[in-house]
């Protein structure tokens, strides 16, 4: 199994490791640690996170947001779209 050191791992994901280190005080992703009590990730994590991050920008949503200056070119707002 790869596993991969905070920074290693910070970088594949484009996080800072004060935030790994943060969402893992949080429990929002866990570090497992050595013997030595040092953090590490695995590629498990890897694929977990990054299957998150493709779920959730499906769930956005686009919103536009277009203007005119008079009644008489509200059909301009089509073409702006």
């Amino acid at each position: 199994m790869n596993t991969y050191k905070p920074n290693e791992f910070a970088e594949m994901i484009g996080v800072s490791v004060k935030t790994l280190q943060r969402w893992d005080n949080d429990g929002k992703l866990k570090a497992f640690r050595n013997p030595s009590n040092r953090r590490y990730y695995t590629h498990n994590q890897y694929v977990e996170y990054m299957g998150k991050i493709v779920q959730d920008k499906d769930k956005r949503k686009t919103i536009i947001y277009t203007r005119v200056s008079t009644n008489g070119q509200k059909d301009d707002l089509k073409n702006q779209v």
